[in-house]
């Protein structure tokens, strides 16, 4: 692979910071203090505290939707200051700088796709000293910046043979039974689940019968608007996953569960 890659002066930032506090507006003047012409996309700071696998999904539908070149810094780190390394990824022409506890798991699926991946290790490419606590700010902003300003990616430290990259969530498939999970919740109260939607695809959507819980819906939808006010509904996000919504509400107000909590779909094939 080569070292630089197309360069598109791009940093997204994901983290689970929320803006109540200055942590993430320090990672940017981090960053602008390194790379002061870089363009600073703040994806989201309000990912549910410590929920890796709703950084992990966001991250999937939006990766590829940057130019070649973009640095992606993902930030949900529950285990900050522990054993777990500070990663720097080359994937698809793009840049990934993160903790590696599995934020990657359904970008890279685990399915054999050619990746670079580099422990963090090259002082230049971070704040000194380090802290305990904050290697957003440390460690993962200066390195991101480094990168987006052009610093050769192997110099950033050794390679890594093995990551956390299994994908967080796979669904199960028993015959015309799919068990998965939820893995996010959005703004609106929609359950965004693991099960895509072509895993159902073959069966009788009127014959659906999804369970959440302990409701009980049956039949798939195609819009919001197929169903009733107040009534639960499941149909293909635009992520091709199936997701479950309160019609005009919200589906975590009605069912009350949080992100891992697992659905089931089971069907009749046409």
């Amino acid at each position: 692979m080569n070292n630089k890659g197309p360069k598109s002066g791009i940093i997204t930032l994901t983290t689970d910071f929320g803006d109540t506090d200055s942590y993430a507006g320090i990672m940017k003047g981090v960053i602008l203090g390194i790379a002061p012409d870089t363009r600073i996309v703040d994806i989201t700071h309000h990912i549910s505290s410590h929920y890796i696998e709703s950084a992990s999904y966001l991250l999937w539908t939006y990766y590829n939707k940057f130019p070649p070149g973009t640095v992606h810094c993902v930030v949900v780190d529950p285990d900050v200051g522990s054993a777990r390394a500070p990663l720097a990824v080359r994937f698809e022409e793009r840049f990934f700088v993160l903790p590696d506890n599995g934020l990657l798991g359904m970008t890279l699926n685990g399915d054999g796709k050619e990746f670079e991946a580099r422990r963090i290790e090259n002082s230049s490419f971070m704040l000194s000293p380090v802290s305990n606590t904050f290697h957003g700010r440390d460690v993962f902003a200066p390195a991101a910046a480094a990168l987006a300003s052009g610093r050769p990616f192997d110099s950033i430290g050794p390679l890594m043979k093995n990551i956390v990259q299994q994908p967080l969530s796979v669904p199960r498939v028993s015959g015309n039974t799919v068990k998965g999970k939820i893995v996010h919740v959005d703004k609106f109260g929609n359950y965004i689940t693991n099960i895509p939607g072509e895993i159902v695809s073959g069966f009788d959507g009127t014959a659906i019968f999804v369970r959440i819980g302990g409701f009980n819906i049956i039949g798939m939808s195609r819009t919001y608007s197929d169903r009733k006010a107040g009534e639960l509904s499941v149909y293909v996000g635009s992520t091709g996953l199936i997701e479950i919504c309160t019609v005009k509400g919200s589906a975590l107000e009605t069912v009350g569960l949080p992100v891992g909590s697992e659905v089931m779909v089971k069907g009749r094939t046409t």
